[in-house]
C-alpha cells in the first residue's frame, strides 16, 4: 500500500489522502487477520483488483475472475464468489446483506 505520490496541494487534501490510505491499511490488515494470515496483503489486493465483471447483456453481468483468497473472503463475508453470472438485483442484495 503506497501513499506516493500525491498529487493534491492543499495541506486539508494531503492530509485527507494520509487518512485515506492509513484507513485501508488498517481495513486490509484486518482482513488479513480476520483470514488467520493465510494470505499475504499482497495477494489479497491483487486477488480484489482482479475481481471484476463484464455485462453480457441487459442485466445480466458476468464474474470473470475467481481464486482461493476471493473464495475465502466470501466465506468470511457472506459472499459466493463462484456464481458466475448475477443479476443488478442480486448484486445489490449481496451489498444490502454482506456481513462486516
Amino acid at each position: 500500500m503506497e501513499a506516493r505520490p500525491v498529487y493534491v496541494s492543499r495541506e486539508d487534501r494531503i492530509q485527507a489522502h494520509f487518512l485515506i490510505c492509513f484507513v485501508s491499511l488498517v481495513i486490509i490488515r484486518l482482513l488479513q487477520r480476520k483470514l488467520n494470515n493465510a494470505f499475504s496483503t499482497t495477494k489479497i489486493l491483487d486477488s480484489l483488483s482482479k475481481s471484476c465483471c463484464s455485462i453480457v447483456k441487459d442485466n445480466v453481468y458476468m464474474f470473470d475472475y475467481q481464486d482461493e483468497t476471493l473464495h475465502q473472503i466470501g466465506s468470511l463475508l457472506g459472499i459466493d464468489f463462484c456464481q458466475k453470472f448475477r443479476t443488478q438485483a442480486d448484486i445489490k442484495n449481496i451489498l444490502a446483506t454482506v456481513k462486516y
